[in-house]
């Protein structure tokens, strides 16, 4: 039943095509952009070789799970998951057949499929930029960070944005059950992120300690560099559990409480 339900999620997401492409193809293809523009991380040698730090310049790129207007596409795509039977009233067909947990279960499965995958174009854009760069000026491409620990930041960073996201999204389940507005859906999360930005900017690092997903995913990231996990890095990663799983219980609580016979 839930693999049925993920993919019932999957199809609805796919039909709103505008929607599909707004909240989960428009930035990795932004982010793909930037890096051919920028000419990548390209840095040519004397021998006529291409040195690239690729995987320094993955760790970078897949930061993108902490940029705010990243995030706002991406609760944009999150909230066309969970309003949908709100907006076309499909609840109503839906609810006697599956128990509710279920039903969230598999928009929350479909979400973290979409975003999953967006970041891994995220990726794959990045490196194929460093590499098209290299070959189109003529240079042959060398890594020049092909070490574990290297390959391991990245698969960190890209962890650290994919929960950063889901925590994103549990936040817009939470807005978008109570409210079953997208527009709220998508504002809110937005403008928190934005605000907590704005702030760590003002403010510098007086703020972090505010528990904010934000900050608990800079607090992680900055621990990347780190021999071993800092206490930083290993308050971020319970505080960003904590918002995903409070966020997603707050949702399907309020959710298994809701009246949706006329929905």
């Amino acid at each position: 039943m839930t693999v049925l339900l993920i993919r019932a999620e999957i199809l609805k997401l796919t039909r709103q095509r505008g929607l599909f492409f707004f909240g989960f193809l428009l930035v990795p293809l932004f982010s793909t952009f930037l890096s051919f523009a920028l000419g990548g991380s390209v840095l040519p040698r004397d021998d006529g070789r291409a040195a690239i730090p690729l995987f320094h310049s993955l760790t970078r790129a897949l930061t993108i799970g902490g940029n705010p207007i990243a995030q706002l596409f991406f609760a944009l795509g999150a909230a066309s998951i969970f309003t949908v039977d709100y907006r076309y009233s499909g609840w109503r067909h839906i609810v006697p057949r599956c128990k509710r947990a279920h039903l969230l279960g598999g928009k929350i499965a479909a979400y973290a499929l979409f975003a999953g995958l967006s970041l891994v174009l995220v990726a794959a854009g990045d490196v194929s930029a460093n590499l098209i760069v290299a070959l189109a000026r003529g240079m042959k491409p060398v890594v020049t960070d092909m070490e574990i620990p290297y390959v391991f930041r990245s698969l960190l960073s890209f962890s650290i944005s994919f929960v950063e996201l889901c925590a994103l999204s549990g936040i817009v389940a939470a807005i978008a059950t109570m409210t079953r507005s997208m527009m709220a859906a998508v504002l809110a999360p937005f403008l928190l992120s934005l605000v907590a930005t704005s702030a760590e900017a003002y403010f510098g690092h007086a703020v972090a300690a505010v528990p904010l997903p934000t900050f608990a995913a800079d607090a992680l990231r900055l621990g990347l560099g780190e021999a071993g996990p800092s206490p930083g890095a290993a308050m971020g990663a319970l505080i960003l559990a904590s918002w995903c799983m409070v966020a997603f219980g707050l949702a399907i609580a309020l959710f298994k409480r809701q009246d949706l016979v006329a929905e």
